[in-house]
């Protein structure tokens, strides 16, 4: 089997984690190349309670903020230098950004951590990571903690 492009869901939750260093083994060993893309949550609705200034001012703090997570994600896992990989950030609604990227990128398999940050925990997997297996037009490695 080959898979020369794989995508990696992040919301650098520690289960996401986890997903990036399986997806960076993996990558090892069928020489793929990695793409890790974080979703920035969509912030449109604060137009209506935020001046002008404001939001464009969130949007750029929320912009850098994922920077500054990819950042501290490759100081943590080193191997992501050895191997290389592209960066991607998308803002909008988590699992429906994910979904596109999915169908538009052209990449063979997708690995994702089975729950992110968010407080509520689902007995078998997170929301977003069941919404995009459930979807995926490809397959979808979910890795565990």
């Amino acid at each position: 089997m080959q898979y020369p492009n794989v995508l990696v869901l992040t919301d650098f939750s520690k289960d996401s984690d986890e997903a990036v260093k399986t997806a960076v083994d993996f990558a090892k060993k069928y020489n793929s190349r990695l793409t890790i893309l974080n979703v920035v949550r969509d912030t449109h609705n604060l137009t209506y309670v935020l001046s002008d200034s404001e939001y464009h001012n969130l949007e750029r703090k929320l912009e850098k903020h994922a920077e500054e997570q990819f950042d501290k994600m490759e100081a943590a896992i080193p191997e992501l230098a050895e191997i290389g990989f592209k960066r991607k950030i998308r803002k909008g609604t988590p699992y429906i950004s994910c979904l596109y990227e999915i169908e538009n990128g052209n990449y063979d398999l997708v690995f994702a951590g089975s729950h992110g940050k968010s407080d509520l925990k689902k007995v078998v997997m997170g929301s977003t990571a069941e919404k995009v297996l459930r979807r995926s037009p490809i397959s979808v490695f979910v890795t565990r903690r």
